[in-house]
């Protein structure tokens, strides 16, 4: 029964030996995952495709020979969103709703976030808004940023956004801010594991806290982190501040999108944008991205996860 399921999947991304070798693995612990991957790669352009081959060669790198044991905490990553959504669906609201209650479950729990973790690096790849997000911020937000470019990111994570703009000419100065010295740590060796040189300043720092930030950059990413803040507000307030007039901001925010650590619900696209427009930023562009074969439509209609990624600019 497993063969029936894997062959068409690995004939799909045939060709593609980093993609090859991901999914395989996953496949190999995952075999139920066999039907979502075929919607994952089965209506990828080969351009797209390409990209994502060289995104799953970053993700090979950083698991090195443990990727087996990353794709076994892929599926208990899975399990445990699975467990997310049929509360969602059942009370329509997220399980936590404070910072203290996320770290109580889920941040304070090394065990529970060293699986955590691996699991959402095989995510970038695999899950068709993290891999699009990520095509995005390649192909459209990097190339728009002016020459001489000073970049800050908060909340680095693998290093993966980092590396691709470690790659840019125009990216002059790099700079990352996390709250944990354990997450700037895994940031940190995932970068030297990728075999980016350019100097990078890695900070344990808190965005809300300390002393306001003054204009200093030119772009700013925020990924996948606004959604684990009581007040994103105060984020996106923070970070015009450390924008400079004409800077842009990229940043990723999911609606409708339960996690085992997710505390603030979005329930419309409208609502993230207007949260950014209100920070002193005016968007340039909007993508949603729904869940893995899922069209766009159903999923707002049925109040189902969608990515919202938003390209905008800090008004003078």
């Amino acid at each position: 029964m497993q063969k029936i399921g894997v062959l068409p999947v690995l004939e799909i991304i045939a060709g593609r030996r980093a993609l090859h070798t991901l999914v395989a693995a996953v496949l190999d612990v995952f075999p139920d995952h066999s039907g979502y991957c075929r919607a994952r790669f089965s209506d990828d352009a080969p351009d797209y495709l390409d990209r994502t081959e060289t995104l799953a060669a970053l993700v090979l790198a950083v698991a090195g020979p443990d990727l087996h044991d990353y794709a076994r905490d892929y599926r208990w990553m899975c399990e445990r969103f699975l467990e997310e959504e049929v509360h969602f669906a059942r009370t329509g609201q997220y399980r936590l709703s404070t910072f203290q209650q996320a770290l109580d479950s889920v941040y304070a729990d090394p065990g529970y976030m060293a699986r955590y973790v691996r699991g959402i690096l095989l995510s970038q790849v695999l899950w068709v808004p993290h891999a699009r997000a990520m095509d995005v911020f390649r192909t459209r937000f990097l190339p728009s940023l002016r020459s001489g470019t000073d970049y800050l990111e908060i909340g680095p994570g693998h290093g993966l956004f980092l590396h691709f703009a470690a790659e840019r000419e125009n990216v002059a100065s790099l700079r990352a801010w996390d709250v944990s010295a354990a997450s700037i740590a895994e940031t940190r060796h995932a970068l030297a594991t990728l075999g980016v040189s350019r100097p990078i300043a890695l900070e344990r720092r808190d965005l809300l806290e300390g002393q306001p930030t003054r204009a200093g950059f030119d772009a700013a990413v925020i990924s996948e982190v606004l959604e684990h803040l009581e007040r994103p507000d105060l984020a996106l307030d923070a970070l015009a501040s450390a924008l400079r007039p004409g800077g842009r901001l990229f940043v990723n925010a999911p609606i409708n999108s339960p996690a085992p650590d997710h505390i603030f619900l979005w329930r419309s696209p409208g609502e993230v944008e207007a949260l950014v427009r209100a920070a002193g930023f005016t968007i340039d562009t909007v993508d949603l991205l729904p869940v893995t074969g899922v069209p766009l439509e159903r999923a707002l209609r049925k109040g189902m996860s969608v990515s919202c990624v938003i390209v905008a600019e800090r008004r003078g």
